[in-house]
């Protein structure tokens, strides 16, 4: 067959035009050439296109029993808030940073973090990093929530070990990494500076921020911490390879004004809120607290079915089942312009939680359950309203407490040089105490101790200061025997309910001493820490021995002591939640201490400012510790006693109060502040 030459057998586009016209009428014609375009940019999308993350979770997210309220195939439109979201991770999208400050119970960890984490392994893989509160809350996020979404996604296939090492040990599937064909995921905890220097990334995950760490430390050769830097600026460094691809997503229930690291990371971006319409006016807005009204009856019952949100354009009343109307027809606004291009963020109230979740309801009864409550409120700011808390505390002066000082007798010891008890006045139980507790502060030299009275709403009663002198290293010592009978003695009637003594000092005598208690009497440990629920003491067991120790986070506390100092008494009606009462012989010795620490700001390393707890130089602060252990031991008592809610730690005090033997709610004055 002889080749074909240059030109021959081929019609010039004049000659096809003229043959196309002759066998297609003009109509035909157009049909076909806009058939043709069709087809080719069909053709030319199919070869170019991807499944787009939203695509991805409507295709095959099943949200498992167990995980969620609301199991089955996932639907946007439950949470049409959290689509534009989910849509800046995709890869075609320009945003490179994405940081969310948010409530609890908006579906963020499911429509957002999980979703991202399938889809990176499921269609658009590379190396990723997930960091959440420390290392064992990362790898109990990934063994309970991811590897159930890999499942119920059906991309467990495409997770496992693209190497085999020498003993043939797969390790690409497990709670700390997951691998798969182009990438990883690799859960890691914000306290290894190692880990967190590790790795060149692509996706940088970071959970629960405000409850990090402010600074990475690892321990030296003496044992000392060196501090490495903010974990978040060094997990930033590890997308540095992959700068014109990167993604971060940053997302946190807000703590702490003042060490916060999600809000500033917030206000640098645009921050974008999800504004919606009034069924009534179609006004735009979005949902603040202050626009959320009810009414309660004359016992301060909430009544439910005055619960709305009132437009601020026409004052129209929004129900809460009126979020099926407004959420899908909602959109993203930003507020302000970000820092610098490809960023943005975006806040998030529980306010928003649709149907089925988090009601406006049940949210106007956590804020009349929290009334003046400065620990409850907040949990309610934090969780509810996704804000940070601003920190008060401040010291009152001590000489306006002396001057509260009340006509009642307190109980007075008298022992020997050894210990042993001469003489012994009881106190006269005030009405309302219900309950004892015991806090005590080892010194070298002494030991320091309070029994406080508690009665409903936090109502307290100084019943007794001792200061027990003796060498504290011994247990046979004059110190640690009138202790003892502190301890045992029957305070006017009623016995010490639960008394925890601080093992800073001398930590294994105090070991030692709760060893012959089996139950009522615990070591502590006071610490700075902030907790993202109320929940204020951490039990830990204690190596070699047979007892626990209370870990008390001691900020949170002092925090309301100081609060509750500052209440005067009222010329008539209840007294305020946590009235503090003090009997007419203390003396200024007392106060002084009761008030030595300040709140003083101090600059970290990373730039940010937080307020600390410090008894300046020459102070004595004793009698502050001692209240300190004295309330933290009333609250292990309502921990252990009363119902808990899971996700504030908020303890029902009501339950509490009327377990000790109060009247019911109903039967006793409203608790006023």
């Amino acid at each position: 067959m002889s080749a074909i030459k240059p030109g021959r057998n081929r019609d010039t586009p004049e000659a096809a035009a003229r043959r196309m016209r002759h066998l297609f009428p003009p109509e035909e014609m157009d049909i076909a050439r806009a058939w043709a375009r069709k087809a080719t940019r069909s053709h030319i999308h199919h070869e170019i296109s991807h499944m787009s993350i939203v695509e991805w979770a409507t295709m095959k997210r099943i949200l498992p029993q167990g995980l969620t309220s609301m199991p089955g195939p996932w639907r946007w439109e439950v949470v049409p808030y959290l689509k534009e979201i989910a849509e800046c991770l995709d890869p075609t999208s320009p945003i490179h940073e994405i940081y969310v400050m948010k409530g609890a119970q908006i579906g963020y960890t499911v429509g957002v973090l999980e979703n991202w984490i399938g889809y990176s392994i499921d269609q658009d893989p590379g190396p990723m990093m997930f960091i959440s509160a420390d290392a064992d809350v990362a790898e109990e996020s990934v063994e309970l929530r991811v590897d159930r979404m890999i499942e119920s996604a059906g991309i467990r296939n495409k997770v496992f070990s693209q190497s085999r090492q020498g003993s043939g040990k797969k390790t690409g599937d497990t709670k700390r990494k997951k691998e798969f064909p182009g990438g990883f995921l690799i859960a890691v905890g914000p306290n290894s500076g190692s880990k967190l220097r590790s790795f060149s990334i692509q996706k940088l995950a970071e959970d629960e921020m405000d409850a990090w760490p402010q600074q990475v430390g690892s321990a030296d050769g003496a044992g000392k911490r060196a501090a490495e830097g903010d974990p978040h600026s060094l997990a930033r460094r590890r997308l540095d390879a992959f700068e014109a691809v990167s993604k971060t997503l940053g997302g946190s229930t807000p703590l702490i004004r003042s060490t916060s690291r999600i809000e500033p990371l917030f206000n640098d971006g645009d921050q974008r809120r999800y504004f919606v319409p009034c069924k009534a006016c179609g006004a735009m807005q979005y949902l603040r607290w202050a626009q959320v009204k009810y009414k309660t009856d004359d016992s301060g019952r909430l009544i439910w079915d005055s619960v709305h949100y009132e437009c601020e354009a026409c004052g129209a009343e929004w129900r809460n089942e009126d979020k099926a109307y407004f959420l899908p027809r909602g959109e993203w606004r930003p507020t302000a312009q970000a820092m610098k291009p490809n960023y943005r963020s975006y806040h998030i109230p529980s306010l928003l939680s649709p149907i089925g979740m988090r009601s406006w309801h049940s949210i106007c009864q956590e804020w009349i359950d929290a009334h003046d409550d400065p620990n409850r409120l907040r949990v309610f700011t934090n969780t509810v309203l996704g804000e940070t808390w601003q920190e008060r505390g401040e010291a009152p002066r001590w000489e306006r407490i002396m001057l509260r000082r009340e006509g009642w007798s307190p109980e007075v010891f008298h022992f020997d040089g050894q210990g042993n008890p001469i003489d012994y006045t009881p106190p006269i139980l005030p009405e309302g105490a219900l309950l004892l507790t015991l806090g005590a502060d080892v010194q070298k030299d002494r030991i320091e101790c309070e029994v406080v009275a508690w009665g409903a709403g936090r109502e307290s009663w100084s019943l007794g200061y001792h200061v027990l002198m003796g060498e504290t290293l011994d247990l046979d010592s004059p110190a640690w025997r009138a202790f003892s009978q502190i301890l045992a003695a029957d305070h006017g009637g009623m016995s010490i309910s639960l008394a925890l003594i601080d093992s800073h000092y001398q930590t294994q005598t105090v070991y030692g001493f709760c060893e012959n208690y089996d139950t009522g009497v615990l070591p502590c440990m006071g610490e700075s820490h902030y907790s993202k629920t109320l929940k204020v003491f951490q039990l830990r067991e204690v190596s070699g021995r047979m007892i626990r120790r209370a870990d008390i986070y001691t900020d949170i506390l002092k925090i309301e002591i100081y609060t509750s100092l500052g209440k005067g008494k009222p010329d008539a009606g209840p007294l305020p939640r946590g009235y503090c009462h003090f009997p007419e012989e203390r003396g200024e010795d007392y106060f002084r201490m009761l008030t030595a620490e300040e709140r003083i700001p101090e600059k970290m390393h990373n730039g940010q400012t937080r307020y600390i707890f410090k008894k300046p130089e020459g102070r004595r602060n004793e009698a502050l510790d001692c209240r300190v252990y004295s309330l933290a031991a009333l609250y292990m008592l309502a921990w252990d006693v009363a119902p808990v809610d899971e996700d504030s730690g908020a303890v029902d005090w009501d339950v509490f109060w009327v377990a000790c033997g109060a009247p019911s709610k109903g039967e006793r004055p409203a608790e006023q502040g």
